[in-house]
């Protein structure tokens, strides 16, 4: 059958930074990408307190490193310093997402493009994005429509670009000027795609003559490859080929104006060129690095090459192969000038680092050395480890070699400010200081400083990007671990004084940068612009009057986190297990949680730093606190009332009355039943409220207090009662009939916020009261809504002064949100209810950006309906205006709610003409009810809670139930609430309840409940990350003990003098480093240690299993037993061997107050191989391990040692061994899969049949569909391949060759497939017992891969090419060429493509005529549309 392909969570690993203002012209933006993901970031300032508890996820506050317990002197001291002397609060850097967007394509880098400014209009910079394909996509900042709008497409794919001696994949580079004024992308090893940026002001002379051949070339090329673009989208310039030369040869003046006419010159870049980078200087052959340089008049180049080749075994015949030369472009001209050559460099120099003033110049980066260039050629360096003098002659290296450092693949980013000062990062994320010695304006010597405060790693290994963020703050992001912001500060740093004459002595910094600023914009009045930016210098020497350095801060060094971006991955290995409670606890969970939660190792394995463990659930399990049965409790609320003494004195005069402790908490439980409710008083037991006014006649349908709580309103279906905070009676609001003088119209809902009550009765008509000075309810005019028939309401309070001008005698705005009965929207600022201010008539289409109905809505060119689609709407049921966010950033979102309880999303934001608007937001979720429910609950509204768990979020009642919930890294997510359908649900807030919840579900079972502490939701399911410290490589669950087996490494120097590597060793001097394993058992209760078993020095733990293995020769008994297969290694000049370790995990008597400790491993056989075991599973109750080049079938003896039964011989390097009853599946690191069969009467191996193609496999896993049986393959390239076993195809031969079905390309290296059962019900024309491959990637991704039927895959396919060929794609990528993969087929098989959930989920959020217009298209109606999509999903993970 045909697959889908389905991403469940998305990567988490950053791959590249830019900061630059793109939302708005004042505001800089930290724009990140995660290898497809591009996430736009704004920073605020959060206060934080220093004393308060370190959480043990470092998510939030200061790093544990700094407030810790004072063992690291400089710590201690720093730490001291911020709590003494700065107070216990310090302001935080936190990031804030404004924007995400998925690409179809691989970020391979980032540039800023000035932008075009139309007058006195200023707008913000635009965002150029390379993607693996050698594709630049220009996009800009769409403030009307809230998202990226492409400006231009450049494609450089052309066969003639691309050598045949040039290996396909290598990445490209994409490099910016300073000033500018340039782009460059490097293709295809030494292919240069230069794109000149246009500059303010400067004649269009590039247009006045024609270009050269290759920019012809590429212009044709470029244009075929556009074919599928939209010629009428506004952003693209229609250009034919004829046109194009045509327009060449009759003169620049002709050519001008039909660019000017066709708005050409409004573009900010000019017409691009193609060369070769042997076409700048001949010398140049095989670029290592390039960038352009700082101070220079015109963009110039750095490039750094290797005209020959050498390597470490080759240097006492060849050394010091790397040249490094600097080269000017015209661009006007199209042509180079070589001003500065450096010859006979390091042979291990692999990056060139530009630096800006007052140091300039160049920074070389080798594995040994770093070399500083000037800009008249000279060269200063220092060795940082010993290595320097063997590897190469270059003269004028200091001698630092103490350090012991390895400086391949470091980054480096200035710190801002510290007189080009450096900060380094090595690969181990082992963090040092690079300073200059100046004498005069030149640089006289390089000294590298470590860091004393962090004599272990800064981040957590290899950073693969680095941006100043400035106020002394970096961003830094890795590959394998988190992403950081760091401050840092220098010990004994005082406060600067301005030396300026007028300058304020409390200047903050932004107002110090607004000055430099200043002072540029004068220099570029009086003098011209200028491309040397020497603003660091100006600021020392204006505001320190000296010259550089000579008043800065020369103490140490002192980082401090104040934010991550949590890294999943890389996920080399996951586990399903068990969520473990206490023993207490287990009966409070019973029926709450998901029967499985997904481990996975995550962290770098070259440091400990940010290594451990990654739990991922896909529902919420709450953590209960209390439970009790109450099966006639329909509804229920808490509330917060203000005692007497405080409202009594509130009424004599202080502006701030002394609360008591017990006002912090809820004090009342309203309860309604049939026909009835209750009240409760809150505490350590409910206990009900007796001998009060309260009435308990009636069904209670909203519950809330005004007066800042001093007011309790009960609303039941025929009045509106208000109590004081005892319960007493204080007034009655009937309902009443002004024009009858009987008795009105009963409520059917009812909102309220402080101090305003909003009711919506059965006619449709709203009453709006509010609590006037005698603290009693007054009705509000109403006149202007008089008429008209409403069907929801919502109420929110809006800061003042954030969408509306602001006025004195208003504290804050409040808007009421109605939808009528013909379901238009809309809002009013209360108290004025004349006239709304904002209105869409169009609100029941559920378009992408709701504006005023008077308004143009900018939609995207391609937007079109049929008229017959257009007539489509949506039936909405509700609707809700609220706050959703974190502790340090709330938005506010329309959250609508349809007949089928889908959930649509719209931001609420300010356009550009001063008007409020909506924008979606994309929520792919489709809901699907519970099965099984003991009854379907009734109706009930989506509850809005201030606070649950730190989250201002709402909850979503019914068949589904759910949260919603936003964290300040993450858009409006849904998570599904574990367990059954739930009644209502109440936030809920007492001592043993901090900020909890209370719910009762369909069964009449009420739980007090709290949200699972240190798990974040920032990911569309919840996780949570623990650190462990150790580097983890394998892991495993035990089931019948329940507990997590994991294989961890560490690092440690290596000795070819003795035999496992052990030796004494100079710490002088740098060593070589192995990896020393042990095997570990975590407990999941306190996921801690608590057992250990040490291999031998040099030994490493390859690959973890359980396995169901005979242990009985005579009863065929099979008992779980834990197989590690391991390698033993002891250099390159011997071969490796290898182990096979069997462990039973044992209960034994536990420490003392450590409970966990009950477990312990014990080791039941071992047997040394030849070769490293690379690969272990089980098949038939024997153990099948592969080690080396052969494959061995071992049983387990009574005697506890293994007999081999079987062997096969294999290729290469056997990667993968998977095993489906007695079948087994090979994968070879070259030579792809083999598919095989073990039998045990005879005992042997039998090949059925296997690939004969080439294929770097790195997993694969079985995928059996009813009767046929598939492998899913996936390779080192990200191409995953689907094979299958068909001996009855003719080209087959009798099943020896696997046939290759679908092929498509993951953005993500897939490392680890499952294979796992389908849960949910499936389609029709699906076998009952189906399976879904859970696929594990290397940046910290989760996807699917699942079959479906023929019928289900034709339609979903044709509405797929609807939304390619029909929607607007961001950054104007093309997803069809995205997953195509290309593939050399020998038996010229038909590969079908596989489908992508990505882009059906865009079907989910498109406008309700588009949907429908689509699924006529497709020959469906849009329900059943709804149930295909929704199947293909995730849903089929119901245990977790």
């Amino acid at each position: 059958m045909p697959e889908i392909y389905t991403e469940l969570t998305p990567p988490t690993s950053v791959t590249h930074s830019l900061i630059f203002p793109f939302t708005s012209t004042t505001t800089p933006n930290l724009i990140l990408t995660k290898t497809n993901i591009l996430q736009i970031f704004t920073t605020i300032s959060v206060q934080t307190e220093l004393t308060a508890p370190v959480p043990s996820t470092p998510d939030a506050g200061i790093d544990r490193r700094i407030v810790g317990d004072g063992a690291d002197e400089e710590q201690g001291d720093f730490a001291g310093d911020l709590t003494l002397q700065r107070t216990k609060f310090e302001d935080v850097a936190k990031l804030v997402l404004i924007a995400e967007f998925t690409l179809a394509g691989e970020v391979t880098g980032l540039a800023r493009v000035a932008a075009r400014h139309d007058g006195d209009d200023e707008k913000p910079d635009m965002l150029l994005i390379a993607v693996r394909e050698a594709k630049l996509s220009l996009v800009s900042w769409d403030r009307d429509r809230q998202t990226l709008e492409t400006v231009s497409l450049h494609y450089y794919e052309r066969e003639e670009f691309w050598s045949p001696l040039v290996s396909e994949g290598l990445p490209s580079q994409l490099v910016a000027d300073p000033g500018m004024r340039a782009v460059v992308l490097r293709f295809a090893e030494d292919m240069l795609a230069v794109l000149p940026l246009r500059q303010e002001g400067e004649d269009e002379e590039m247009l006045d003559g024609p270009g050269e051949e290759e920019d012809v070339e590429m212009a044709e090329g470029a244009e075929e490859e556009e074919d599928d673009w939209d010629p009428n989208a506004p952003e693209k310039t229609e250009v034919k080929r004829g046109e194009r030369k045509g327009s060449t040869a009759n003169g620049g003046k002709g050519k001008r104006k039909e660019a000017a006419k066709s708005g050409k010159l409004d573009l900010p870049f000019l017409p691009s060129f193609v060369v070769s980078a042997a076409q700048l200087d001949d010398a140049i052959s095989h670029v290592l690095s390039l960038v352009f340089l700082h101070e220079y008049r015109e963009p110039t180049l750095g490039i750094l090459y290797s005209p020959r080749f050498t390597w470490t075994g080759w240097l006492d015949q060849r050394k010091d192969t790397i040249c490094y030369i600097v080269i000017t472009l015209d661009l006007e001209q199209k042509a180079s000038t070589p001003i500065i050559s450096v010859q006979g460099l390091p042979y291990d120099l692999y990056k060139v680092v530009p630096l800006t003033p007052p140091i300039g110049g160049s920074l070389l980066l080798g594995a040994n050395e770093i070399i500083h260039v000037d800009q008249a050629g000279k060269t200063t360096g220092v060795a940082v480890n010993s290595y320097t003098k063997k590897s190469t002659n270059f003269g004028g290296l200091a001698d630092q070699s103490d350090l012991c450092l390895a400086l391949e693949g470091s980054t480096v980013v200035e710190l801002e400010g510290e007189g080009g000062d450096l900060l380094l990062v090595t690969m181990s994320g082992t963090a040092v200081i690079v300073g200059f010695r100046m004498d005069g304006r030149n640089v006289s010597g390089v000294k590298i400083t470590k860091i004393a405060n962090h004599p272990g790693p800064l981040v957590g290994g290899y950073a693969t990007t680095a941006v100043a963020l400035g106020g002394k703050r970096l961003f830094i992001g890795c590959d394998e671990g988190d992403a950081r912001i760091l401050k840092w500060k220098r010990k004994g740093e005082k406060k600067k004084k301005p030396i300026m004459p007028g300058l304020h002595e409390g200047l903050e910094d932004q107002d110090v940068e607004d000055i430099y600023d200043m002072l540029d914009d004068v220099d570029d009045d009086l003098y011209g612009g200028s491309s040397t930016d020497l603003s660091g210098a100006r600021k020392d020497s204006v505001f320190t009057d000296s010259r550089v350095g000579d008043h800065r801060a020369t103490g140490e060094y002192v980082f401090q986190t104040h934010d991550r971006i949590i890294n999943l991955g890389p996920f080399r290995s996951i586990a399903m297990g068990r969520p473990t409670f206490p023993s207490d606890a287990l009966e409070k969970q019973r029926g709450v949680v998901p029967e499985l939660e997904i481990i996975a190792t995550a962290g770098p394995t070259s440091t400990p730093e940010d290594a451990g463990l990654t739990l991922m659930r896909r529902s919420i399990a709450p953590t209960i606190i209390g439970h009790f049965g109450f099966p006639a409790c329909k509804a229920l609320w808490t509330v917060r009332a203000k005692s007497m003494k405080a409202e009594a004195t509130q009424a004599t005069g202080p502006d701030e009355p002394t609360r008591s402790f017990d006002e912090d908490y809820d004090r009342y439980l309203f309860v309604s039943k049939e026909g009835e409710s209750q009240v409760f008083r809150v505490g350590d037991t409910f206990e009900e409220v007796r001998g009060t006014d309260f009435d308990a006649d009636g069904d209670t349908l909203e519950v809330g207090v005004v007066g800042e709580g001093a007011r309790i309103v009960q609303v039941v279906g025929e009045q509106v009662r208000v109590y004081d905070c005892d319960m007493g009676l204080a007034q009655i609001v009937p309902m009443f009939d002004e024009e009858t003088g009987e008795d009105g119209p009963a409520i059917v809902k009812a909102k309220i916020l402080d101090p305003f009550v909003i009711l919506l009765r059965v006619d449709g008509s709203v009453v709006v009261y509010k609590l006037d000075k005698s603290m009693e309810l007054a009705e509000e005019e109403r006149d202007c809504i008089k008429g008209v028939k409403y069907k929801s309401a919502s109420l929110y309070k809006a800061r003042k002064g954030e969408f509306f001008p602001a006025e004195d005698d208003k504290d804050a705005d409040y808007l009421l949100a109605m939808m009528t009965e013909d379901r238009t929207l809309q809002v009013f600022n209360l108290p004025n209810l004349n006239s709304p201010v904002f209105s869409a008539d169009h609100f029941s289409c559920l378009p992408p950006i709701l504006k005023q109905s008077t308004e143009t809505i900018p939609t995207s060119p391609r937007a079109t309906t049929t008229s017959a689609a257009a007539s489509a709407t949506e039936d909405i049921t509700e609707i809700l205006l609220t706050d959703l966010g974190d502790h340090a950033a709330r938005e506010p979102y329309l959250i609508v709610r349809n007949s089928q309880d889908d959930i649509t999303f719209y931001k609420l934001f300010l356009a550009s003409s001063s008007s409020i608007s909506f924008v979606k937001s994309p929520n792919p979720v489709i809901s699907t009810p519970r099965t099984n429910l003991a009854e379907t609950p009734t109706y009930w509204q989506m509850v809005s809670m201030e606070n649950v768990g730190g989250y201002a979020c709402v909850f979503l009642p019914g068949t589904d139930p759910a949260f919603i919930i936003k964290t300040a890294k993450s858009p409006p997510r849904l998570h599904r609430l574990a367990g059954t359908a739930v009644r209502a649900l109440s936030s809920f807030n007492t001592v043993s309840a901090d900020h909890g919840f209370i719910y009762i579900d369909v069964a009449g079972g009420v739980r007090v409940s709290l949200l699972p502490q240190e798990w974040n939701f920032d990911n569309p399911w919840h996780t949570r990350k623990v650190y462990l410290n150790e580097s983890l490589r394998a892991v495993a669950w035990y089931d019948p003990m329940s507990v997590c087996i994991a294989a961890t490494t560490k690092r440690v120097p290596f000795s070819l003098d003795e035999d496992d590597g052990r030796g004494e060793f100079d710490e002088t001097q740098l060593q070589p480093m192995i990896d020393s394993g042990s095997l570990t058992i975590v407990s999941p209760l306190t996921w801690t240690v608590v057992d250990r078993y040490e291999f031998a020095y040099n030994e490493v733990a390859l690959v973890v299993n359980t396995i169901s293995l005979e242990v009985s020769e005579h009863t065929k008994e099979r008992r779980q037993l834990v197989a590690v297969g391991t390698g033993i290694f002891r250099g390159e000049d011997y071969s490796a061997r290898g182990g096979i370790y069997v462990f039973e995990i044992i209960e034994v008597v536990p420490e003392p107050g450590k409970p966990e400790t009950n477990r312990k491993l014990k080791l039941v056989t071992r047997e040394e191989v030849k070769g490293t075991v690379s690969a272990l599973c089980g098949v038939n109750g024997y153990l099948l391990a592969a080690q080396g080049q052969k494959i061995m079938v071992r049983g387990l003896k009574e005697d506890q040692s293994l007999l081999p039964v079987a062997f096969m011989d294999m290729n290469c390097y056997v990667t993968v061994a998977k095993s489906l009853g007695g079948l087994v599946l090979f994968g070879d690191f070259m030579k792809s899969v083999w598919f095989t069969g073990f039998s045990e009467e005879p005992y042997k191996m039998t090949l059925f049949g296997k690939d004969t193609q080439d294929m770097e496999v790195v997993t694969a896993d079985f995928l059996p569909d009813g009767r046929q049986l598939y492998f899913v393959v996936a390779d080192a390239k990200g191409a995953v391949r689907v094979l299958q076993y068909d001996p009855e195809h003719p080209k087959s031969l009798a099943g020896q060759r696997l046939i290759h079905r679908a092929a498509f390309h993951s953005a993500h290296e897939i490392l680890s497939l499952s294979l796992l059962p389908r849960t949910t019900p499936t389609t029709p024309g699906q076998p009952e017992e189906s399976h879904l491959l859970l696929a594990a990637t290397r940046p910290g991704s989760l996807s699917l891969i699942t079959t479906l039927p023929e019928n289900s895959y034709r339609r979903l396919n044709i509405l797929q090419n609807q939304i390619i060929v029909a929607e607007e794609h961001v950054a104007g990528l093309n997803p069809k060429a995205f997953r195509h993969v290309a593939v050399n087929d020998r038996t010229g098989e038909f590969l079908r493509g596989v489908l992508d959930r990505g882009l059906l989920e865009r079907w989910i959020g498109l406008a309700t005529g588009r949907k429908a217009e689509m699924a006529e298209r497709a020959g469906m109606e849009t329900s059943a549309v709804r149930e295909e999509v929704r199947n293909v999903g995730g849903e089929g993970l119901g245990f977790l």
